[in-house]
């Protein structure tokens, strides 16, 4: 894995979680159009008869799930931001944060630094190389 890799998964990790998440409210909505059994209906013996509790049972089970990704996935990004926050240059710092943790463009980040973008590029560059100097042997292959 490379280092813009590494750094990459705090996006991905935050996805994880906005995916589950969508995932649940979908499976609550479900849940709540779910009819109870009619009286007048007849019963056959492959008719499942508890479609809420079923239901309610499988939003149970997602919610474990969830909050056990979430909290997996969480330890992990506040991992990766405490190893940004460490870089000691300034500029290195504020390059890896704003890409990285708070997903701006190279255009933005140099706009908001004042500087050109092939300045930003380079500073990224050299940003990438200390925080892989720094905890490369974390996760180089």
């Amino acid at each position: 894995m490379t280092t813009k890799e590494y750094l990459s998964q705090i996006e991905r990790f935050d996805r994880i979680i906005e995916n589950k998440l969508a995932e649940m409210y979908q499976l609550k909505t479900m849940a709540y159009s779910v009819s109870g059994l009619n009286s007048n209906e007849k019963v056959q013996t492959s008719f499942e008869q508890d479609k809420i509790g079923n239901a309610v049972a499988k939003i149970i089970d997602l919610e474990s799930e969830i909050n056990a990704l979430v909290n997996n996935t969480l330890d992990r990004k506040i991992h990766i931001i405490n190893q940004i926050d460490s870089i000691k240059n300034v500029n290195m710092y504020h390059v890896l944060s704003s890409r990285y943790v708070n997903r701006k463009s190279f255009d933005d980040i140099a706009a908001e630094m004042n500087y050109s973008r092939m300045q930003i590029n380079r500073i990224h560059g050299k940003a990438l190389q200390e925080f892989e100097k720094i905890f490369g042997n974390e996760y180089l292959n």
